[in-house]
């Protein structure tokens, strides 16, 4: 009976020292503040959340303003479909992400080597929309599924992206790399490489903010 006693009184002391330190957090003068701090935090983090989430949105909305422009632009420029085109300046974005190059520098090469025609084909066998060489670069497309897949939109893309990029790791700028993936040498005094970056300069000042 004792024992019951003294385990009914520690509940009790227990509930009672309970109640006093909820009081002390929550309800006393001190605690008050504690929780209006506590809410005032809570209340920015949402709103940096919030705000965070809102820049990042507007980005990508402002990018997809900027690829619709550059697209209508090609469009009337080269007489292609809008629809063929976005699909290109999409893969163009998303392969220039993935190897780290300028985005529109791979759109001005497809514009200068094949008019944004897929299925474009050279008197040297250069294929697709950036004018690849298949035997040449046979081991590049077949991670994308075999030297068939040459003329595919996305593949070619990627392929020349990729080329370009080694290049242009190489010689460490677009003027040499340009000159070396259109197979020249770099003592040419070709004028591939000044075509390629002048529409390049032309087509970001189509997505400049007035």
């Amino acid at each position: 009976m004792q024992e019951k006693r003294n385990i009914f009184g520690l509940n009790v002391w227990g509930l009672l020292f309970s109640f006093v330190v909820v009081y002390l957090l929550f309800f006393s003068e001190k605690g008050q503040k504690r929780v209006k701090t506590w809410s005032y935090l809570l209340e920015l983090s949402d709103k940096r959340i919030s705000d965070t989430n809102s820049i990042v949105n507007q980005t990508d909305l402002e990018k997809e303003f900027e690829r619709i422009r550059v697209a209508k632009w090609i469009s009337r420029k080269y007489r292609v479909s809008n629809e063929a085109v976005r699909e290109i300046v999409e893969i163009s974005f998303s392969a220039s992400d993935k190897f780290e190059v300028d985005p529109y520098v791979v759109i001005a090469v497809i514009a200068i080597e094949s008019s944004f025609n897929p299925l474009a084909e050279s008197g040297a066998g250069a294929l697709g929309l950036m004018q690849v060489m298949p035997l040449i670069h046979r081991k590049k497309f077949e991670k994308y599924g075999g030297f068939e897949k040459s003329l595919d939109v996305k593949v070619n893309i990627y392929v020349g992206t990729e080329i370009l990029k080694n290049f242009y790791l190489r010689y460490g700028n677009y003027q040499r790399a340009l000159l070396a993936y259109v197979g020249v040498s770099q003592n040419s005094d070709s004028s591939y490489p000044t075509k390629v970056l002048r529409l390049r300069d032309r087509l970001k000042k189509l997505i400049q903010k007035p």
